[in-house]
């Protein structure tokens, strides 16, 4: 029903979207043109304006052309442009213009004739109908000739309330529009595109009703008064010479467009000239427009943008004459309101009877006919009838009861993987959901790069709240939920919490090439989140008049390949990793209070991610293992790696890390002095290596030193 409102209704997309469909059937089946053509343009083309000069020109030289389109045998002419101002070219005009011209001179200049005149007299002796325009403000406008412009005849109820009504006119001066046979609007109505598809016949200014150019040539070529045709739903159609010319209730004709033909234009030189063909002109309706892009008179059809805004004009003229036009009737809108009504309501009782598959078959028949039979209408009537919303609202009623039909187990299926997720990591409860038969015992190799996060000092901050121990749930909790948000956003999967600790890891369940990179970003992330975190505590702590206590963390990551699957009993299993490279990054997250650096990398995350802000800091062999990897500081992204104290810094450790391992102790420890000076944070780091090189001057190394520092702490 609210589909069905909406078709009633006809907002301006639905329309502007019916017009766009119908914009296809002219492009897939233009007009015939039927020959021989009886309209033809004069036109002022580029040609011409090189020629005779710029626009506008002498009315003299329009004079001429008149002339000589009569002496061819025009039947009769109709001008697609105004003349609301005296010709300021006439001799008269300019001799008022020209400065310090002699008295004498303009004299002589006031005594010729003026071209408007000239004009005047030409159209006198043919039949010439002048272009008006409505305008849509009062302002600017003059109304003139509008006295002049004949009464139609009436045929059943007043017209006047259906044709749109406009303030005011803008007509042409009283010498031309007196002397001229008609005068037809030539105002042309785009639609929301930009595309001319609908021109009215007639509009109104009050009580006086304006025909087009196109009906008022006609009247003029036919001799006959033209008769509007109306009953109580609107206006029917205008008979011109006895014949109906069917419109919609407004008044207006949908045109039905030939391909755009050059040879039917011919240049306004030539016919000033008289160099054209006696033929060309010869018994037809000739207008009068232009075609060059200076003059800014160009519109667009169904088939073609930028056309001449005269080659509207002269597809309308072309319908009227050849009952070319197409046609749509007021009633077809009911027509097509009950194919919606009564698909939809067939489809909402069939689906739940018959099942999604028959009713398919309906729906494609349905949809088949309709679109089958409105191609006929259009090719063998011209009739225009839409039946996409028609389809559109179908489609989307059997989509929607097909859905239906599934939605109790869906809401089902959500409700328990909602559960779910917080327990385990969303797309593994995904996984799990789609394939139910993943739930055995059993895992995989694969390269994986693990994280693990802890809370430093977290004894001391627990001792805070030791008679409060809801308020260090809300603690944990408040820091918990966006570390775990980061981790998440960049396509980890949460493995387990331990109290104040993390572990994640990336590559699993689902793929992902990049996962050095994300788990870097992810902890890179965490520790600005971290930040922000501080603050608000601390701005709490001011508030409530309590002692702060910062919270830091130490992350550690390492890349290897480990095994991933469902591990553990017969009885109860959890997906989770298990390998060495998981242990080494447990190892690396503790010596990040060892070293002073917040996120510490093993080799082969640190070869993964080359582009990164990162400071080689030891050799080390962990607690509980026997080969040594270099360990390295994570400082920040690409970015950062190219700030100018960054650079400064990983110079300088890298140059200590040299003097070190070649036991240059003085060296070593002026280095140290400088790299403490560049930054306070890298007091942790400095102290650490000074009381080693102190150690070694009181026990050398052995002589097979091999640089390897073992740890003695987890």
């Amino acid at each position: 029903m609210a589909a069905l409102f909406l078709q009633i209704s006809d907002p301006q997309f639905l329309s502007s979207f019916r017009d766009r469909i119908f914009d296809v059937y002219q492009q897939s089946q233009p007009r015939e043109a039927q020959y021989p053509r009886p309209v033809a343009v004069i036109d002022i083309d580029e040609n011409s304006l090189l020629n005779l000069g710029q626009w506008p020109w002498p009315r003299s030289y329009l004079a001429k052309l008149v002339e000589n389109a009569t002496k061819n045998g025009a039947a009769v002419i109709g001008f697609d442009m105004l003349f609301a101002e005296s010709d300021r070219l006439s001799p008269s005009e300019m001799s008022q213009n020209i400065e310090e011209l002699p008295p004498a001179v303009k004299q002589q200049l006031s005594v010729l004739p003026s071209f408007d005149n000239i004009f005047a007299k030409a159209i006198q002796k043919s039949r010439v109908i002048l272009g008006i325009s409505v305008s849509p403000e009062s302002a600017g406008a003059n109304n003139l000739g509008l006295s002049r412009i004949p009464s139609f005849a009436l045929l059943g109820q007043d017209p006047r309330p259906f044709l749109k009504n406009y303030p005011a006119l803008i007509g042409n001066i009283d010498v031309l529009d007196e002397s001229a046979a008609g005068r037809g609007m030539i105002s042309l109505d785009q639609d929301f595109d930009g595309i001319v598809r609908r021109i009215p016949l007639a509009n109104r200014i009050g009580s006086k009703i304006i025909p087009s150019l196109a009906l008022d040539m006609l009247r003029v070529a036919t001799g006959r008064n033209v008769i509007i045709q109306t009953n109580e739903n609107g206006i029917t159609g205008f008979k011109v010479a006895g014949t109906l010319v069917p419109t919609d209730t407004k008044g207006r004709i949908w045109v039905k467009y030939a391909k755009y033909d050059p040879s039917l234009y011919v240049s306004a030189l030539d016919v000033i000239n008289g160099t054209i063909d006696e033929n060309v002109l010869a018994g037809k309706l000739v207008l009068v427009g232009t075609s060059a892009t200076g003059l800014k008179d160009l519109r667009a059809s169904p088939l073609t943008s930028n056309l001449p805004g005269v080659e509207m004009h002269l597809q309308l003229l072309e319908n009227i004459w050849t009952q070319t036009y197409l046609f749509r009737p007021e009633f077809i809108a009911i027509f097509e309101w009950a194919g919606t009504l009564l698909t939809g309501l067939s489809l909402i009782i069939l689906v739940p009877l018959a099942g999604a598959r028959t009713t398919l078959g309906l729906l494609i028949f349905i949809s088949v006919t309709a679109i089958a039979s409105s191609a006929y209408f259009f090719v063998y009537n011209s009739v225009l009838i839409d039946v996409s919303y028609t389809l559109f609202i179908s489609i989307l009623v059997y989509i929607t009861m097909v859905y239906s039909n599934y939605r109790g187990t869906e809401q089902e299926r959500t409700r328990i993987r909602t559960a779910f997720a917080h327990y385990l990591s969303p797309e593994l409860v995904k996984r799990l959901s789609a394939s139910p038969d993943s739930l055995v015992l059993g895992g995989e190799e694969r390269e994986m790069t693990f994280m693990f996060c802890d809370v430093r000092e977290f004894t001391v901050i627990s001792e805070g709240y030791k008679h409060d121990p809801q308020g260090l749930t809300h603690l944990i909790n408040r820091f918990l939920t966006p570390m775990t948000g980061k981790i998440l956003d960049h396509k980890g999967t949460i493995d387990k919490y331990m109290g104040d600790s993390i572990m994640a890891f990336w590559n699993a369940p689902l793929e992902n090439p990049q996962h050095p990179k994300d788990a870097a970003d992810a902890a890179l992330e965490m520790i600005v989140r971290l930040a922000a975190l501080n603050a608000e505590l601390r701005e709490e702590a001011k508030q409530e008049n309590r002692k702060f206590k910062a919270l830091h963390v130490g992350i550690g990551l390492n890349t290897g390949v480990c095994i991933v699957g469902n591990l553990g009993s017969e009885q109860r299993f959890d997906y989770s990793v298990l390998g060495d490279p998981v242990n080494l990054a447990s190892r690396l997250e503790g010596q990040t209070k060892e070293y002073g650096f917040s996120i510490i990398l093993g080799e082969s995350t640190a070869r993964a991610i080359p582009d990164y802000a990162m400071i080689e800091l030891d050799l080390i062999a962990v607690k509980g293992k026997e080969e040594a990897v270099k360990i390295f500081g994570l400082l920040g992204n690409e970015e950062h790696k190219k700030r100018p104290e960054f650079i400064e810094a990983k110079q300088a450790i890298e140059t200590f890390l040299t003097l070190y391992f070649s036991q240059d102790w003085d060296a070593a420890l002026e280095k140290l002095a400088f790299i403490e000076s560049l930054n306070p944070r890298l007091k942790k780091f400095v102290l650490l290596y000074r009381n080693r090189i102190h150690n070694f001057r009181v026990i050398p190394p052995p002589v097979d030193w091999d640089g390897i520092y073992r740890a003695t702490k987890k």
